[in-house]
């Protein structure tokens, strides 16, 4: 419909956000399914700042409304609506897993141990624009790892370690050896206790991933996790310090990449840079991670850019779980890391 091109047009315009009439869409199905700002953007599965955006353009219209901290449509939403055939989200996930494929049955020894261990973790600072998934998402992600047989007799790196990915590795007992990388003392210091605590023996030291990798970790490694930022730039570069860690063809490497802070044109990019890394993508889980809501909400770019002011009170930050691996060819990045790669116009936690 007309006014759906238009209103992509002009929020595309406005933000610089790649937009088409099926994000107006998307946006008006998740307010058809929820008043929360933070669940529609959750369901419409649109960048914040585009969400944001068709909300305002939407409410300019009289096509919704905003009450308090509610967003609703009005008559003339409703009437646009079902003309377009617009529905509200039907979810049809498994409610066992999630979604994700894997249970955790098999782990839950050292699951229990872990629910304990990171009820003292430091918490989630704006600084390094940190979050952390749940502790079960922490081991669904072990469970995938070891399913696709990338961890036991493994030498494991985990290069950033806000979900703790460590401390669950070593506790499972599956790989070789584990190593972290993190810029966060604070962190690093809380796992080096737990580590040894635990008799865990995980190396873990602090480093700037913006510097390149120490020498003894490059090529060392049969599989890497890392959480990069969300911009192109930056998942060139996290990415590309895991890649520089591989041993050889047929290593793995895990990351999320969320459409919270990245378009799909923007994943085309993305997708395009793990190609001409040498990566094949083997898989690709929406929604595997979720996010424990932070504390400095107040303090990111997307609280700024919100039409109504209501902290978010469930998951809303998820992201999709990459599993890439290596083929004949592949290349790692390891060079210095200058100027600001953590920013664009999609983002919205920074």
């Amino acid at each position: 419909m007309e006014i759906l091109e238009q209103i992509a047009r002009e929020a595309e315009e406005n933000t610089q956000v790649p937009a088409y009439p099926r994000s107006v869409e998307k946006v008006i199905a998740a307010v058809m399914s929820s008043s929360d700002f933070w669940k529609i953007v959750d369901l419409s599965d649109e960048p914040l700042p585009l969400v944001a955006e068709i909300l305002k353009l939407l409410n300019k219209r009289d096509l919704v409304v905003f009450e308090g901290d509610q967003i609703l449509l009005t008559e003339a939403g409703a009437e646009l609506a079902s003309k377009a055939k617009i529905e509200p989200f039907a979810s049809h996930v498994c409610p066992r897993c999630k979604g994700r494929g894997v249970v955790i049955d098999d782990l839950k020894e050292a699951y229990e141990k872990f629910l304990k261990i990171q009820e003292e973790r430091p918490p989630a600072i704006h600084q390094f624009d940190q979050g952390y998934v749940t502790p079960e998402n922490t081991f669904a992600r072990v469970a995938l790892a070891d399913s696709r047989g990338d961890l036991r007799g493994k030498k494991v790196i985990v290069l950033g370690d806000d979900d703790l990915m460590s401390i669950a590795l070593a506790l499972s007992g599956l790989p070789e050896k584990v190593t972290i990388l993190e810029i966060d003392e604070r962190l690093v210091n809380f796992i080096k206790e737990v580590s040894d605590k635990y008799n865990l023996g995980i190396d873990a030291r602090v480093h700037d991933l913006r510097q390149p990798l120490p020498e003894d970790v490059v090529g060392a490694y049969d599989t890497f996790f890392t959480d990069p930022p969300e911009t192109v730039e930056a998942i060139k570069a996290f990415v590309g310090r895991g890649v520089a860690t591989l041993k050889a063809e047929r290593c793995a490497g895990y990351f999320g990449v969320t459409r919270r802070e990245s378009s799909l044109d923007k994943w085309r990019r993305i997708q395009k840079v793990l190609l001409d890394m040498g990566l094949v993508i083997t898989d690709l889980i929406h929604n595997f991670n979720e996010y424990v809501n932070w504390d400095y909400y107040e303090e990111m770019r997307g609280w700024q850019l919100t039409p109504v002011k209501k902290a978010p009170e469930d998951i809303w930050y998820r992201s999709t779980q990459f599993r890439v691996e290596t083929v004949r060819g592949f290349k790692g990045f390891n060079e210095p890391i200058v100027g600001d790669i953590y920013n664009d116009a999609e983002s919205s936690t920074t």
